[in-house]
């Protein structure tokens, strides 16, 4: 048995942790009253059914009704998720498309609405295309809907927007098995972008959100700090299962490690406002399943946090410490024996 002073050291420590925690969550800030007002969109469109050309009317029509919806605040953003709409990013946002008209149409001038799809590129006369998986941040203006910040996926899904080694798994017949064709080229390593009128953010599309440090590493490259990170993603691939909530819980820690609020923006949920310490407040989370909207403002910012200026040099003291705790009752143990 570990000494009885080893015991009430371990005791002590965990009621510390406990109440500073505690005492941290009592002093939190609250949400300022002039802080941007927000409207998460998640129109419950099902994988299966998105690139059916016979509903890609409807799918409009679902995310133009719920940003219609009147608030008792007007969002000043409203954010759709991640492959929203069914096409090219460009082309449903050209002024010659229908698309783009329906869109004006719903946003008030100086709204801006942030959406991510794919978009395509061509380098020059004879050069392939090559297709991104972006985000688009577009501001209804008098002359229409104008983009005035974009954001390319850096952290690609293996097998899934690209395939890994891929010349050789055309070589022996695996792409065709797998049917990835030529996939989605990665953009350059994630940093903030800073649309005009809007708080810096920082951009995570999809499972960009499971990986620590692309916010911190962003921030330092671009010398400017963040106020909050817009995490859009496609959990539709999950189905009803346990997936998105998991999804969900592995991306809150992205706010908490960075001391930023995040805004998760999904197609079938599960969508919500996420506070810097990685709380959601009632009422501003929505589901699996459910068509609506979550109307906000957006949580405070913290000041810098450990993880923050130190990354993971953060892990290596925290081991250190807890191998030179964990020795003192072994020693006291070996002087008793």
């Amino acid at each position: 048995m570990p000494p009885r002073r080893a015991v009430r050291r371990r005791g002590s420590t965990r009621t510390g942790c406990y109440a500073y925690g505690a005492d941290r969550l009592a002093h939190a800030p609250g949400v300022p009253a002039d802080a941007p007002t927000l409207r998460i969109v998640q129109a419950d469109v099902k994988q299966e059914t998105k690139y059916d050309q016979r509903v890609f009317d409807g799918i409009v029509q679902r995310y133009t009704a719920l940003t219609r919806l009147p608030a008792a605040a007007p969002p000043r953003i409203v954010i759709w998720p991640e492959g929203a709409i069914p096409a090219d990013l460009d082309e449903y946002l050209s002024p010659e498309a229908w698309t783009n008209g329906a869109i004006e149409d719903v946003l008030a001038p100086g709204q801006t609405l942030i959406v991510g799809g794919y978009r395509t590129s061509v380098d020059g006369p004879g050069r392939p295309e090559t297709y991104f998986n972006s985000l688009y941040v577009v501001r209804r203006t008098d002359a229409g809907l104008s983009v005035i910040g974009r954001y390319d996926k850096y952290r690609l899904v293996p097998f899934g927007e690209y395939m890994p080694m891929d010349k050789l798994a055309a070589r022996i017949g695996f792409k065709q098995l797998v049917h990835v064709g030529d996939g989605f080229t990665p953009g350059p390593r994630p940093r903030p972008i800073a649309p005009p009128g809007l708080p810096p953010l920082q951009p995570l599309i999809c499972y960009e959100s499971l990986f620590p440090g692309f916010t911190r590493e962003g921030q330092a490259a671009a010398g400017q700090r963040p106020a909050w990170i817009v995490n859009i993603s496609n959990d539709a691939w999950f189905g009803a299962t346990s997936g998105p909530l998991q999804h969900l819980n592995i991306a809150s820690y992205r706010a908490i490690e960075e001391g930023l609020p995040m805004v998760r923006a999904t197609p079938t949920g599960v969508s919500a406002v996420i506070d810097a310490f990685g709380r959601i407040a009632p009422g501003q989370a929505l589901t699996h399943g459910k068509y609506g909207v979550i109307d906000a403002r957006l949580p405070p910012a913290l000041q810098p946090t450990v993880f923050n200026r130190i990354g993971d040099l953060s892990l290596l003291i925290l081991v250190i410490i807890s191998f030179g705790g964990a020795r003192v009752p072994a020693r006291a143990t070996l002087r008793r024996t």
